[in-house]
């Protein structure tokens, strides 16, 4: 669950839920990422602790070759 740039999640929630709750750290006063920022931080982070199982690591051109 993510919750509102303006609000975030509601407390009800987080109080419910504290062993499960993630925060991102952010620098200074900022207030909020934008939704897409956050997941996309979260889904990497995730990936990251699993050693990116799965997914490839080597990406390759389509018309054009590496020079050696």
């Amino acid at each position: 669950m993510f919750g509102k740039e303006s609000a975030g999640i509601p407390e009800e929630i987080l109080i419910e839920n504290k062993a499960v709750c993630i925060r991102i750290p952010m620098i200074g006063e900022t207030r909020s990422l934008n939704l897409s920022n956050s997941a996309a931080i979260i889904l990497y982070e995730a990936l990251r602790q699993h050693d990116f199982e799965g997914l490839n690591t080597k990406g390759s051109l389509h018309r054009l070759k590496w020079k050696e």
